[in-house]
């Protein structure tokens, strides 16, 4: 799924994205939508701080080529 994402975000030019996923009965994984402005602050606080230091990450090393 992790290659799969990065697929997506590459090919719309994102550094970042909120993903909505849904699993059903036979355990399959369904992307319902990606929100390049997606909202996280309502999760608790050690989910929400990780977010964060991923985010200010990504803006301080923003134009270096990414490693792969």
């Amino acid at each position: 799924m992790t290659k799969r994402v990065r697929q997506y975000v590459d090919a719309f030019g994102l550094v970042f994205g909120v993903f909505d996923f849904g699993v059903d009965r036979d355990d399959r994984i369904w992307l319902y939508e990606c929100n390049p402005n997606g909202q996280y602050a309502w999760f608790p606080e050690p989910i929400t701080g990780k977010i964060i230091t991923a985010v200010a990450d990504q803006l301080q090393h923003a134009g270096e080529p990414r490693a792969r």
